[in-house]
């Protein structure tokens, strides 16, 4: 995977927007939630020469812990067929996150995080299986617009199976209740796009 320049200035600029836009609303970012989703990962076929469109599922839970950290731990599976060429070849990763979460109030509708992870990862591609340890590093922020919608984006770098890749993106939360949200995100690096899409249960 290739690396990609992601401008900081830009997420910055965003997150200064969404922090002076709404200062009377009523919620706080959401940190003890348990969220499953579907998920489509889109390949760069003219980048990576692959044609690919992987799909699957995910889990994701978080605890707070204090004002300032949280626990966080996923569980992600993508399968599907993978053209390269002539050659077609059926593939399956699995991906298992577990890290602590650092946070900080800038209002009270709107908050920073910085959340360093390990990760490990199964990829199973025509029988050949391999895997890897590594480690992952979220930062970003989170702001509540209203009772009804919270924005959170972010830059990820992930480094595991030699590989080094950077990528940005962004999650929005519906509030259907105090307790059902819905989740709507995207992410993207050099090599292609993942959509989200699920509803995450707060405790």
């Amino acid at each position: 995977m290739n690396y990609v320049t992601i401008p900081l200035a830009a997420l910055l600029l965003l997150f200064g927007a969404c922090n002076s836009a709404t200062a009377s609303a009523s919620e706080r970012p959401v940190y003890n939630y348990v969220s499953g989703y579907y998920q489509l990962l889109d390949f760069d076929e003219t980048e990576t020469g692959i044609d690919a469109e992987p799909d699957g599922f995910g889990l994701e839970f978080s605890k707070q812990l204090n004002d300032f950290m949280y626990v966080i731990a996923s569980y992600d599976d993508i399968s599907g067929d993978y053209e390269i060429g002539n050659f077609v070849f059926s593939g399956d990763t699995s991906v298992l996150m577990a890290g602590i979460g650092f946070k900080h109030s800038t209002s009270r509708v709107s908050d920073v995080f910085f959340e360093p992870s390990i990760v490990y990862v199964d990829d199973n591609f025509n029988g050949d299986s391999e895997d890897d340890t590594g480690f992952a590093a979220r930062i970003g922020f989170t702001h509540v617009f209203n009772t009804a919608f919270h924005l959170k984006g972010f830059l990820r770098h992930v480094s595991v199976m030699d590989a080094h890749t950077n990528s940005y993106g962004a999650e929005g939360r519906i509030l259907f209740s105090d307790s059902v949200h819905g989740i709507l995100a995207a992410e993207a690096n050099s090599d292609g796009k993942l959509f989200k899409a699920g509803v995450s249960f707060r405790f």
